[in-house]
C-alpha cells in the first residue's frame, strides 16, 4: 500500500524500517534550495520533532542500524505502523501527511515487480502484448519514466506469475499427470527421468514425457487409416528439448493428432523410445505393415527400422528437393522430382528416370540412391489410403504449437491439450453444415475426377473387366470385382479414378446394377465415418490448486542446462528452397501475382479488392 500510494502521488516514499512489529516509511524526495535552507535552520534549532518521533530529522531516520544526514531529507511526510497483538491488525501510530518535495517522474517504488501486479488480467487475455505497448501504457497510467528493460522484465514476472516458474513446473508434473489420466480415461503417459547416481536422494532429473489422449486414440482408431506423420520441433524455454508428435489424416484429409512426447534431443533413442509408445497404444507388432512419413531428421530411419521392420516409411519430398538442389538447381529438375513422384505406374516411373538420365546422368544416379517406395507413388502400397507426398499434417500442427513451445513445461502440454479441444469443436462445426454421401475434401475431388472421366471410353467384356481409353492413346483395365486400375490411382488413393467412373457409367448402359460413383469410394471417406471419428471429445482439467499430491516419494527437478551463447533465436531457419523461392515466413514477394483472398482473383489483394475483373 506505501508503494501504491507512492506511484499514485508521484513522491519517493521509502520504507526503512520493516520487521514483524513495526513499519516506518519516510519521504526522500527532493525540496528546493530556498526550503533546503529553511529547513537546515531548524536542525539545529528544533528538538520537539524528533521527540514526537516525526523522524526526518534526527541522526538515526534511516532505519536499520544505517546513519543518515539529517540534510539530506528534508520532507516532513513520515508513517509509523505498528502491530497490535490483542486484536491482530495493524495500527497507525504517526501520520504526517504533508509534503514539501517536489514530485518526481522517477519514484523507487515503481519497479518491475511492481508493475507486474498491475498486468496480471491483461496479460491473460492478451500474452502477446508488444513491449512497447506495456511502456507506454504505464507512462500514461502513473506518469512515470518507464525504460524499455524494465517494461520487458515487468511483462516477463507477470508472465511467470500467470504460467509458472519454468524449474517449480517440474515438481508438479507428476501432479498434472494423475489429474490428466483422471479427467480423461483411457489417456496414456509416460513419465521417465533420468538414472539416479544416489538411489536414496530424493529428487530425479526429468527426461520425457509421452502422451496420447484416450479421446484421440479412439477417435485415430476409428479412421481406419494406417498412416502417421512424424515430426519433431525445438523448445524455446530455458531447458532443451524437442517436442515430438504423430498426426494422422481424418475422413476430410484434415489432421488428426494423435499423440505427442517431450524428449531431450531427437536421437535414435528418443525415436525409438517414441514409436514404441505408439505401437503399445496402437497394439501393434513388430511386423506391422504400417506407413510412416517423416522428413528424415535424426535418427528417425534406424529407429523405424528397429521398432518397425516392415514399415513403409515415405520421405517427405520437399526434403528431398532441399538436398536436390544443393546440388542440381533449375527449374527442369524440380519438374522432373514431382512428375517422378506423382507418375503411379512402374512403367511411367522408369521412363521419367530415362528422360533424366539424358538430360544429367549425374542426377539421375543421385536420385537413384533413394529408394522409389520412400517417395514415389508408383511404389506405394494401397495399405495407406493415401497419396500424401509431403509431412505438411505435422508442419501444419507445429504452427499451431508455435506459441505454447516457449512456455513451462505444464503450461506447454495444456497449450497442447486445449488447442486438441478447440479443433475438434471447430470441426464438429463443419460437419453440422456438411451434407452428402462423402466427406467435403473427397465431394470435390470426386467431382473433378468426374469431369475428367467424359475423356474416355469404357467397353465391357461381359464380367468384371472394362477397357478405358482415351482419345490421346493411353488404354488401362479397370477390374470392377476387384475394385482397382491399371493405373494404381483407386488403390492407393482409395477413390475411383477417371477409368473407373468411366467404367461405372459403362454399366448403366448395359443395364448392370451399379451405384454412383461416391459409393465406390473407400469407407474412410464418409461422412458416417467423420462424424464417429470426432464424437470422441478430450475433457477438461480443474486448475493447479485442485489436483491431488502424488505419491511417489521423489521429486522432479529440470533436467541440466548449459546456456549458450548470444540471444535466444525464435525464428525457424528457413531452408535453401524457401530462401530461392521466397516462401515462408518473411519470404519476398517480388515477381509473384497476388491472390486476393476475398473475391479470389489474381492481381489485386483483399485491401485494394473493388470486385474488379480478374487481371493478368
Amino acid at each position: 500500500m506505501v508503494k501504491e500510494h507512492a506511484v499514485n502521488t508521484k513522491r519517493d516514499i521509502r520504507v526503512v524500517k520493516d520487521d514483524d512489529g513495526r513499519v516506518r516509511a519516510i519521504c526522500k524526495g527532493v525540496t528546493d534550495e530556498g526550503d533546503h535552507n529553511e529547513k537546515t535552520d531548524q536542525v539545529g534549532t528544533s528538538s520537539s520533532m524528533s521527540a514526537k518521533g516525526k523522524g526526518v530529522l534526527v541522526k538515526n531516520v534511516g532505519g536499520r542500524g544505517k546513519k543518515t544526514d539529517p540534510d539530506l531529507h528534508k520532507c516532513p511526510w513520515v508513517l509509523l505502523l505498528s502491530f497490535h497483538k490483542a486484536s491482530g491488525s495493524w495500527i497507525i501510530k504517526t501520520l504526517v501527511n504533508e509534503h514539501s518535495c517536489l514530485q518526481s517522474r522517477k519514484i523507487y517504488s515503481c519497479t518491475a515487480t511492481f508493475l507486474s501486479k498491475k498486468l496480471g488480467e491483461q496479460i491473460q487475455e492478451n500474452p502477446k502484448i508488444p513491449v512497447r505497448a506495456v511502456q507506454e501504457q504505464f507512462q500514461r497510467r502513473f506518469d512515470q519514466k518507464i525504460s524499455m528493460m524494465k517494461a520487458f522484465r515487468a511483462k516477463t514476472t507477470a508472465m511467470e506469475q500467470l504460467h509458472g516458474d519454468f524449474s517449480s513446473q517440474y515438481g508438479k508434473l507428476r501432479d498434472y499427470v494423475d489429474e490428466l489420466i483422471r479427467a480423461n480415461p483411457g489417456t496414456t503417459v509416460k513419465l521417465e527421468v533420468e538414472a539416479a547416481t544416489d538411489p536414496t536422494s530424493p529428487v530425479r532429473k526429468f527426461k520425457r514425457i509421452y502422451v496420447c489422449l484416450g479421446s484421440l486414440k479412439q477417435g485415430y482408431k476409428a479412421i481406419g487409416r494406417e498412416l502417421l506423420g512424424l515430426d519433431g520441433a525445438f523448445l524455446k524455454g530455458p531447458f532443451p528439448g524437442q517436442l515430438l508428435t504423430a498426426v494422422g489424416l481424418d475422413p476430410n484429409n484434415g489432421i488428426y493428432p494423435l499423440a505427442y512426447a517431450i524428449v531431450e534431443a531427437e536421437t535414435m533413442l528418443s525415436w525409438s523410445w517414441f514409436l514404441q509408445c505408439l505401437a503399445d497404444d496402437l497394439d501393434l507388432g513388430i511386423n506391422s505393415n504400417y506407413t510412416f512419413i517423416s522428413d528424415r531428421q535424426k535418427g528417425i530411419i534406424p529407429a523405424l527400422q528397429k521398432v518397425f521392420p516392415c514399415a513403409e516409411h515415405r520421405f517427405c519430398l520437399r526434403h528431398i528437393l532441399e538436398n536436390m538442389k544443393q546440388q542440381y538447381k533449375g527449374k527442369i529438375y524440380k519438374d522432373t522430382l514431382w512428375k517422378l513422384a506423382k507418375d503411379t505406374t512402374v512403367v511411367h516411373f522408369q521412363k521419367d528416370m530415362d528422360a533424366l538420365k539424358e538430360v544429367n546422368s549425374e542426377a539421375h544416379l543421385w536420385l537413384s540412391k533413394i529408394p522409389p517406395q520412400h517417395w514415389s507413388r508408383s511404389h506405394f502400397s494401397g495399405r495407406a489410403i493415401s497419396d500424401v507426398l509431403l509431412n505438411n499434417m505435422c508442419e501444419v500442427l507445429n504452427s499451431k504449437l508455435l506459441d505454447g513451445r516457449d512456455k513451462p513445461i505444464i503450461t506447454m502440454l495444456e497449450f497442447v491439450r486445449e488447442y486438441l479441444t478447440r479443433r475438434i469443436v471447430n470441426v464438429l462445426r463443419v460437419i453440422d453444415k456438411s451434407k452428402g454421401l462423402l466427406t467435403p475434401y473427397a465431394t470435390k475431388l470426386m467431382e473433378s475426377i468426374k469431369r475428367d472421366a467424359n475423356r474416355y471410353i469404357a467397353k465391357w467384356n461381359g464380367g468384371d473387366h472394362y477397357q478405358v481409353s482415351s482419345a490421346q492413346g493411353s488404354q488401362y483395365v479397370v477390374n470392377m470385382g476387384t475394385r482397382t486400375c491399371a493405373c494404381r490411382s483407386w488403390e492407393i488413393t482409395g477413390l475411383p479414378c477417371r477409368h473407373a467412373v468411366a467404367a461405372i457409367r459403362c454399366m448403366s448402359q448395359f443395364g448392370e446394377e451399379h451405384g454412383s460413383p461416391e459409393s465406390y469410394a473407400d469407407h474412410v471417406y464418409r461422412m458416417e465415418r467423420w462424424k464417429q471419428v470426432y464424437s470422441h471429445k478430450v475433457f477438461p482439467i480443474n486448475g493447479m490448486s485442485e489436483w491431488s499430491k502424488s505419491q511417489v516419494p521423489t521429486a522432479i527437478v529440470p533436467p541440466a542446462y548449459h546456456k549458450p551463447i548470444g540471444r535466444p533465436k525464435k525464428a525457424r531457419k528457413r531452408s535453401r528452397v524457401e530462401l530461392e523461392e521466397g516462401t515462408g515466413a518473411g519470404g519476398s514477394k517480388a515477381g509473384k501475382t497476388m491472390t486476393c483472398g476475398k473475391c479470389k482473383k489474381k492481381g489485386h489483394n483483399r485491401r485494394s479488392c473493388k470486385g474488379q475483373e480478374q487481371t493478368g
